[in-house]
């Protein structure tokens, strides 16, 4: 069978399939519990849910975040609750009243307040937001989102200079789901016209506070129907922080044309981020390569490219962020290299224009 044979798949073991244990903080959760109860129930309820008919809550002009709701509790990260708590909701682009702590908790004070804020609710049937992970280039990502994403692609090649450009609306369902919908659009010496609709679903099949495991499906139909029949896609998307500075992601793509499967391709992409610092509002590097062969390979037949790229937090919470990257062919491409603009929306954290 070709997965046993495809020199790809032996990769894997370098990209994913080596992992090391996640560190664990011990927190007081009682202590915690007396934290939350005299400083942060007064906005946010005992349980976790502010009382809209509270006048304190009426005051604040803004409905206080429901820590009881699963899915808000769990795609928020831990650490960014603590960096609000710390700091104040202003440093994080969001609600002006919520006030900065450092002055009056400690750092394991904080953590423990977390730590209870976190327990209010069962949250295991979800993927934690710690998994929520930069978005890399061109290696997909595993947990599911709420977000927009542009990706513009200017391919320097002789004789015609393309520009691809690529809209996803992706949307969160359920616990661990997301639906999938894109328009291709490509402007290049043929003329400008949108190419393909995709349309697609993606399930997180496993997870931690350190890993992600997930699988996907996307069918791409041409809007032009004599092209071509179209193309189905699979993936599998893996994402593994090694420690609080460092993250990597993995995906396991393969391409099967409608008309032919067998002259489809199989993709292995790799992503590595440097996370030096939790304020997200700044400039992270990162380095992506992509192997990517036909069906059926023979020696010579894999395309290496490397992609250097620097993700920019554009909003003090990092929900909205661009990420510019080059791609340098290493096998002898017919394209000289590629230059790429990703512009990302995390619509589940505030509209476009928040957090500035």
């Amino acid at each position: 069978m070709f997965f046993h044979r495809h020199p790809l798949i032996a990769l894997l073991s370098v990209t994913g399939l080596v992992f090391l244990p996640a560190a664990v903080n011990a927190t007081d959760l009682e202590a915690g519990k007396s934290i939350f109860e005299s400083t942060c129930a007064v906005c946010h309820g005992v349980n976790g849910r502010p009382d809209p008919d509270s006048p304190v809550v009426q005051g604040l002009g803004t409905q206080p975040a429901d820590l009881s709701d699963p899915l808000f509790n769990s795609r928020e990260p831990a650490g960014d609750w603590r960096m609000v708590i710390k700091y104040g909701g202003h440093a994080m682009g969001i609600g002006e009243k919520m006030p900065a702590h450092k002055d009056a908790l400690t750092d394991e004070q904080i953590a423990d307040v977390t730590a209870y804020g976190k327990s209010l609710v069962d949250t295991s049937a979800y993927p934690p937001g710690e998994m929520n992970l930069f978005l890399p280039t061109r290696t997909k990502k595993a947990f599911p989102e709420d977000e927009v994403v542009y990706k513009g692609r200017y391919t320097d090649q002789a004789g015609e200079n393309p520009l691809k450009s690529v809209l996803e609306i992706e949307k969160r369902i359920g616990k661990r789901g997301q639906g999938i919908l894109e328009l291709v659009h490509v402007n290049d010496a043929a003329g400008s016209e949108l190419t393909d609709v995709e349309l697609g679903y993606k399930h997180a099949l496993s997870w931690s506070e350190s890993h992600i495991l997930s699988g996907a499906v996307i069918f791409a139909a041409p809007v032009n129907s004599g092209d071509s029949d179209g193309e189905l896609q699979t993936y599998l998307a893996y994402g593994r922080k090694f420690s609080p500075s460092w993250i990597l992601q993995s995906s396991l793509r393969l391409k099967f044309p409608m008309d032919k499967a067998s002259d489809g391709a199989v993709e292995l992409a790799g992503a590595v981020h440097y996370v030096h610092t939790p304020w997200p509002r700044r400039v992270f590097p990162g380095l992506e390569i992509i192997a990517e062969s036909p069906f059926r390979s023979r020696n010579g037949d894999v395309e290496w490219t490397a992609l250097p790229q620097v993700r920019v937090g554009l909003t003090r919470g990092g929900h909205v962020a661009l990420n510019l990257a080059v791609e340098l062919p290493l096998s002898g491409q017919s394209w000289d290299n590629r230059a790429y603009l990703t512009l990302l929306w995390d619509f589940a954290d505030g509209s476009f224009f928040k957090g500035w």
